[in-house]
């Protein structure tokens, strides 16, 4: 059933431009809470624009073969215009966010031209949940840009298809997003292929001699992509296929050997999907805890999406043509790439954020389709109750989530492990402590060593070759950036840090007596420092891999 009610022509602005604020009033609520601690990932996407500015060209994130560098180009820009800080980085993100509520609008505008639709997307882009803030504010090095990306081919995608199949610069335009979030971010492929099987389906039934005109137009979208994905490409070639490797088999090659997630059989995939995965969407529950948030509302919260796909699906549907179709097409891929392929080992919630949109876009049908029944049965003067109770249902649930987590020991947090978390109290006492005893070289864990090494500037080049697992495991692949380790083995002295796992000091300590050396041990808040050996450098160790 459709709704007679015309859908409105002009664009809503007004209504843009105050989500936009508060989207902007809610992300400066979160950096000045300071609740966002800053880990190792984010260290390695500084460290990356840092090296950018001094001349390096990094293509993908240090030490894997994946997750190109896009964010950490314009983390430089950001740094040569405002500095050198994490705050930078974060402000960087920020205004990156602003760009994804913004265009996160515009789609759902596009798809619907009603105002209803587009202002309740981007309110709950604008107040997302906890997991959507998380990975919006501290970088893991493309998420933001791949979220701004993949709405950009969803907004091309469908004008091209639909309104202005003969604009060649929006065609351009769709092939160099494509392109740029195939290099940032494999997740684009959830936007992309379900455009390229819309566009594919309206050319088939365009007239021969429009078909003709159009398909040259995707020979430009085509070439487009490959300028944009230019990195990706020229970067697999020259290593030997170590890029493909991590889409096909989750397991790079070459050099990067040994990167990837484990293996985990589709049932428990799927079972990860729907006990940890969809209750961080929706806000259930935050990426770093077990623990299920306020579970009542957030069961209603759940309900209201589930009447709202069921609605969308069977009763109500104001969308423009194919536009539902791109929607559940968007659910369904994401679905089944989790499901069917490694990267479903990982539920945590990062790999979910594509989805913020469309569910925004399914709420906002959901609430249009309940303003319209009311004032079809009844011309109300005000707002009908039960559409904006929904809405303030779902965006206060959001907000709700965000004023505990940021109030609440950990704060935001990307470490889902409790041994991982490191909370920053203590790193300028340790820097302080380090640069006093003149101890810039050693060996620690990755958690530790990359956060060093951009706080410090760079005078604290530590190798992470210490595991970091209470089970005392070690990945090779943690020494993402040899020239710390490099710098560590030729030093005439090196310290060793440790924090939060008792069963290294143990292995440590131990090696250290069985090679007959003396030292001094430091304890700094979570931290361990151990320095001043004698007679000589310990011999390193070496640790199994998981």
């Amino acid at each position: 059933m459709t709704t007679t009610q015309p859908a409105c022509p002009t664009f809503p602005r007004h209504h843009l431009l105050a989500i936009l604020l508060l989207a902007l009033l809610a992300r400066v609520l979160l950096l000045a809470s300071g609740s966002v601690s800053f880990h190792a990932d984010e260290a390695v996407v500084a460290l990356m624009a840092r090296h950018i500015l001094q001349g390096a060209r990094p293509v993908f994130f240090y030490g894997q073969a994946y997750m190109g560098s896009l964010d950490a180009w314009l983390v430089a820009i950001g740094f040569r215009l405002l500095g050198e800080s994490v705050l930078t980085v974060r402000v960087v993100q920020s205004a990156l966010y602003l760009l994804v509520v913004a265009t996160g609008y515009l789609v759902a505008w596009r798809l619907s031209e009603r105002r209803i639709v587009a202002t309740a997307a981007g309110l709950a882009l604008a107040v997302p949940t906890v997991n959507v803030a998380l990975y919006t504010t501290a970088t893991l090095g493309g998420y933001n840009e791949v979220l701004l990306l993949g709405h950009l081919v969803l907004l091309f995608g469908y004008e091209v298809s639909h309104e202005r199949p003969r604009s060649i610069w929006r065609w351009a335009l769709l092939g160099l997003c494509a392109g740029l979030g195939w290099w940032t971010h494999g997740l684009i492929a959830v936007y992309a292929v379900p455009v390229a099987v819309m566009i594919l389906y309206r050319v088939v039934r365009l007239p021969i001699g429009t078909r003709s005109i159009v398909s040259l137009h995707i020979v430009v979208a085509l070439i487009a992509f490959i300028i944009g994905s230019a990195p990706w490409w020229i970067f697999d070639l020259q290593t030997g296929g170590a890029a493909i490797s991590t889409f096909l088999t989750n397991r790079q090659t070459g050099t990067f050997a040994g990167i990837g997630l484990p293996y985990v059989p589709p049932p428990q995939r799927a079972l990860g999907l729907l006990v940890v995965g969809l209750p961080a969407l929706i806000g259930l529950r935050v990426p770093w805890s077990a623990a299920y948030f306020l579970p009542a509302i957030g069961a209603l919260v759940a309900l209201v999406y589930a009447v709202a796909l069921y609605r969308l699906a069977r009763v109500y549907n104001p969308l423009k043509p194919d536009a539902r179709a791109l929607i559940f097409g968007m659910l369904g891929l994401f679905l089944l790439l989790f499901v069917a392929s490694s990267f479903g080992a990982d539920p945590t919630g990062r790999y979910f954020l594509p989805l913020a949109l469309p569910l925004g876009i399914v709420l906002g049908m959901l609430i249009d389709g309940l303003y319209v029944g009311a004032r079809h049965a009844v011309p109300l003067r005000r707002l009908p109750v039960l559409p904006v109770a929904l809405v303030a249902l779902v965006i206060g649930y959001h907000a709700a989530g965000q004023i505990v987590a940021a109030t609440m020991p950990p704060g935001f947090t990307t470490q889902f492990d409790p041994v991982s978390h490191i909370p920053n109290d203590y790193d300028t006492d340790l820097i302080a402590f380090l640069d006093a005893n003149n101890l810039h070289h050693g060996y620690t864990t990755y958690w530790i060593a990359f956060r060093l090494a951009f706080l410090s500037s760079e005078r604290l080049q530590y190798s992470s070759a210490l595991p970091y697992k209470a089970d005392l495991s070690y990945n090779a692949a943690d020494n993402r950036y040899r020239p710390y380790a490099d710098a560590t083995d030729r030093a005439d002295q090196a310290a060793y840090i440790t924090a939060n796992v008792p069963a290294l000091n143990q292995r440590l300590e131990s090696a250290f007596a069985a090679q007959g050396l003396r030292y001094r041990q430091e304890r700094i808040g979570p931290f361990t420092v151990y320095y001043a050996f004698e007679p000589h450098k310990p011999t390193p160790l070496s640790f199994t891999p998981p």
